[in-house]
């Protein structure tokens, strides 16, 4: 059974385990192998309405190029137009995301405050201001929520808030 928003298009879906998985052509292959029946018709491109180059993705994902697929298809909202119209019943979206998780696993490189994050979070530093919020009421969470400083539209990348209690 499917809860699903209409339109939709019920597509292949491959499971796999994204630790044991690496960033190869053989990964797409063996989670998606009808990726090869691939035309390159272009009708996929034609009938996105982000105005993706799905057909330029796939071909990415068959040379095996994820950093490529990636970043061709991080627009994708994965409406499914372009399966729904593929003529080799290939489901474009679904390989776009596993291309994505690999790249955002093994390819991208990780920020460089990241381990020192994950130390502060595993000696439990947040601990205590997590408990706070969820033992705050719903009233007082709003008023928290409308009374913070927002980042301005035009931050430049070192913007900070002024209070820096949970950073």
């Amino acid at each position: 059974m499917y809860l699903a928003q209409i339109p939709f298009f019920p597509a292949t879906k491959t499971s796999y385990d994204l630790e044991k998985a690496k960033p190869a052509i053989e990964t797409l292959m063996k989670a998606y192998p009808e990726l090869l029946r691939c035309l390159q018709c272009n009708t996929c491109t034609k009938s996105c309405p982000m105005e993706i180059e799905v057909m330029d993705y796939m071909a990415a994902a068959m040379r095996g190029d994820i950093t490529r697929l990636a970043e061709l298809s991080f627009d994708c909202v994965m409406c499914g137009l372009c399966t729904s119209r593929c003529p080799a019943e290939i489901c474009q979206y679904n390989i776009a995301i596993l291309g994505r998780r690999l790249y955002g696993r093994y390819v991208a490189p990780k920020a460089e405050h990241l381990a020192s994050m994950v130390q502060e979070v595993e000696k439990g530093k947040y601990e205590a201001m997590l408990r706070k919020l969820m033992d705050t009421d719903e009233e007082t969470l709003k008023e928290l929520y409308t009374q913070r400083e927002t980042e301005p539209e035009q931050a430049d990348e070192f913007w900070t808030p002024k209070d820096k209690t949970y950073l």
